[in-house]
């Protein structure tokens, strides 16, 4: 009963945002989940037909994309053959929402999965690879083999009971960016020196560049607006190394942890190991940026786990407590960052607190169509040794 009240309560708006997610090829579960769980996914299913949008029954794990270790990439979706087609290479790394310019099959496999009575529903799943043979790894290398390291600078170790958590998720920079966040920067830069702090946490959450290439498209090839890549790159610079340098005043020691995005997983990832290799000198610094998508480290005895957001938000607490059992086990306070949403939520887990962070980010198309910009802001997190201690909003 529930599920049918629900279709008297859709607004306009509302209807608008799951015509257009229906669009872009995601699922019923997936648009009752990026609609806050108002409608459950029969209820949207229900809906997008009346409006005359039908979607086919697609179970939760029916579309999955899965990034590997060696630069491939496994997909599963659910694909509908019209009686009397056949599916090209092309057709079907569309239908997995990937670019036929930019990636090739290595494996297909295809199990029937139900009868209509216009066509046929298969369990799709692939395995692919980008097309171009560039070696991501070695270019990044040569990249970075060529990058001077900064002079180390000299800090004061002093004791502090105090630790900060800055987490940067979803900044798109696109070479016009910095501007509109100066204002969030200086606020950043008074908490940072307001006090010694004992440890700080700079999560770069994914998503920091707008685009992933000079042709100003997302990793997956969707095309975005134009970008000025190297102005892109510049202002990711000014901004997280004035961070950088101020934490360095004021901190006795600094983590970076860096969490793939799916918006520029390859020139987050450069930047990460450009600033890895900046500061490799600084004694009171460290890094972690390999490309495993679920990050933990521990200040005084919290637990702060990491993640960009876009993957396994079903099980977070199992996950993070399985991944990282020890540190969990040593820890008296649990939270979780994540971001890609672009809006604000924090949820007690059962176990764990997860902070999903918002952006400046100006408004776009997506946002907007979505209806996530009611809130505005970045945050940092204050901790003293066992507990949470404040919330910054900037």
């Amino acid at each position: 009963m529930q599920s049918e009240r629900q279709l008297t309560m859709w607004k306009k708006q509302e209807i608008k945002e799951a015509i257009k997610l229906r669009n872009q090829g995601y699922n019923s579960h997936q648009i009752s989940r990026m609609l806050d769980g108002r409608y459950s996914a029969p209820a949207v299913r229900r809906k997008l037909m009346r409006e005359g949008y039908p979607l086919s029954d697609i179970m939760d794990n029916n579309y999955d994309t899965q990034e590997n270790a060696d630069g491939t990439q496994t997909s599963s979706t659910i694909l509908e053959v019209l009686k009397g087609e056949e599916l090209t290479p092309e057709d079907i790394l569309k239908a997995h929402h990937y670019d036929p310019a930019r990636w090739e099959i290595i494996s297909n496999t295809s199990n029937f999965w139900k009868q209509k009575p216009e066509s046929t529903l298969y369990q799709s799943k692939i395995k692919i690879r980008p097309l171009k043979g560039i070696d991501v790894e070695a270019f990044i290398k040569t990249v970075v083999g060529h990058k001077k390291p900064y002079s180390a600078v000299p800090v004061k170790q002093a004791e502090s009971d105090s630790y900060l958590v800055i987490p940067a998720f979803d900044t798109h920079f696109n070479g016009e960016t910095l501007p509109e966040y100066e204002k969030s920067l200086q606020r950043e830069l008074g908490i940072i020196s307001s006090k010694q702090w004992k440890d700080v946490e700079l999560i770069l959450g994914g998503d920091l560049a707008h685009v992933d290439n000079i042709n100003s498209t997302t990793a997956k090839g969707t095309q975005l607006e134009t970008t000025d890549l190297e102005k892109t790159v510049d202002e990711m610079k000014q901004y997280f190394e004035t961070i950088i340098s101020e934490v360095l005043k004021h901190s006795n020691h600094l983590q970076v942890t860096y969490c793939s995005g799916n918006h520029d997983p390859s020139i987050g990832y450069l930047f990460s190991r450009l600033l890895q290799k900046e500061y490799e000198l600084q004694f009171n610094i460290d890094f972690d940026v390999d490309l495993t998508h679920y990050k933990a480290y521990k200040l005084g005895n919290n637990f702060i786990g990491s993640t960009h957001g876009d993957k396994g938000r079903k099980n977070y607490v199992a996950n993070f407590a399985s991944r990282f059992s020890v540190m969990w086990g040593e820890s008296k306070n649990h939270e979780l960052f994540t971001g890609h949403l672009h809006s604000f939520k924090e949820e007690d887990l059962g176990g764990m607190i997860q902070r999903q962070v918002s952006t400046r980010k100006p408004t776009d198309k997506w946002t907007d169509d979505l209806g996530v910009v009611s809130t505005k802001f970045f945050q940092l997190v204050e901790y003293d040794k066992n507990e949470t201690r404040a919330v910054y909003y900037v």
